[in-house]
């Protein structure tokens, strides 16, 4: 398993081709109507390419002679002078590189300023909500502990907290159906890890800062987030409970602000569109439907990502041979197969590619892997 350029473009590609896909499925409600709940699967793909821009030892490579291999020519062009020259491509990873420490550094900053605001807050004690939090824990067979906070700065509720979880609560006068509703939402968020998935997607985009792909699939996750939680809440309630509770949903929408945070997940999104969605799926019960086409769209999907890896496209180029091969010594240079082409070894280092053997080569051994050159020795 080894991280390559192109294992990195096939990984962005193919991921960005996944993304797109559930972006236009999520667009509208018909698509939606089609796919289902499964659009999680497609999610879940995006994400775990994401997670996984390497070449393994399945891989099948391909070679490329026009674009990939003007591409690696830009790469390896050297700008600047003398000892200091740097290939683009190195320029390019130290950028990468220093962005994703900053985004780390500045993610532990935010992280620690909300925290130390969090411990400042009062708890909320209206309507007994300790006694309502062991109600809904008996209905979820839990028993996990949740404060309930009182926070200003705060315009929706919203839970925070991987191992002690915080529902924090904002200003708002809510009826004490509504906080039943609000803490049965956020409790479930806990109880369906969803905060551990939103500290998956913001690792993404402190990792791939510079690729929108990844701030497109936090936003479609935020959203899946919600519409599945609306489903597992909602799906059993009669009519004028589901009026109720989108009842609340607008209520909470109203009161909320413009400000947002990464750190927490909250009760209401602030566009319309989305809130739109949400109450179709509640009304309806978009969300559980699975119909055969979704299941082609997920099994398509589920391909697309196995070509991924199991393929990569190396740019094609003809190297120099080095003058030791005018005549190479065979007590200590071979040749190790590869998918196409042939690494050659000087001295256990890797000095050359071939796409045959030529007679200059005809001497030396040839390996199907290390593994088999180590048994020898």
């Amino acid at each position: 398993m080894t991280l390559t350029p192109t294992s990195l473009l096939s990984c962005l590609t193919s991921s960005a081709m996944l993304a797109i896909l559930s972006w236009i499925i999520m667009k509208n409600d018909f698509t939606l109507r089609i796919v289902g709940r499964y659009i999680c699967v497609l999610l879940a793909l995006v994400a775990g390419r994401m997670l996984m821009p390497f070449e393994f030892k399945f891989t099948i490579t391909l070679f490329s002679r026009n674009v990939l291999t003007r591409l690696r020519d830009l790469m390896v062009y050297k700008v600047g002078f003398g000892s200091n020259a740097a290939t683009i491509g190195q320029i390019l990873m130290f950028i990468w590189i220093a962005g994703a420490v900053s985004g780390v550094f500045l993610y532990v900053g935010k992280y620690i300023y909300f925290m130390h605001v969090i411990r400042r807050c009062p708890g909320y004690y209206k309507y007994n909500v300790d006694a309502v939090i062991g109600r809904i824990n008996r209905n979820y067979r839990k028993s996990k502990e949740f404060k309930v906070l009182l926070v200003s700065g705060i315009q929706t509720p919203a839970i925070t907290g991987l191992l002690h979880p915080k529902i924090l609560m904002p200003e708002v006068d809510y009826s004490e159906k509504e906080i039943y509703y609000i803490l049965c939402h956020e409790m479930l968020h806990y109880y369906r890890h969803d905060l551990l998935v939103k500290v998956l997607c913001e690792f993404l985009c402190i990792i791939y800062w510079w690729n929108p792909v990844v701030f497109l699939l936090r936003k479609l996750v935020a959203r899946v987030l919600e519409l599945r939680v609306d489903f597992l809440l909602t799906f059993d309630f009669s009519n004028e409970e589901k009026i109720d509770y989108m009842e609340c949903i607008v209520k909470s929408m109203k009161a909320g602000g413009r400000k947002n945070t990464n750190l927490v997940i909250p009760l209401a999104m602030l566009k319309r569109g989305i809130m739109k969605q949400r109450f179709n799926c509640i009304w309806k019960n978009h969300w559980i439907k699975k119909g055969k086409k979704g299941i082609l769209i997920v099994i398509s999907s589920c391909l697309l990502f196995l070509i991924s890896v199991s393929f990569v496209v190396e740019p094609w180029y003809e190297m120099d041979m080095p003058g030791i091969f005018d005549c190479p010594e065979q007590d200590n240079s071979y040749l190790l197969e590869k998918d196409g082409y042939y690494e050659i070894y000087v001295e256990n280092e890797k000095v050359g590619e071939v796409s045959e053997i030529t007679e200059t080569l005809t001497g030396l051994k040839v390996y199907k892997n290390k593994e088999d050159l180590s048994n020898e020795k």
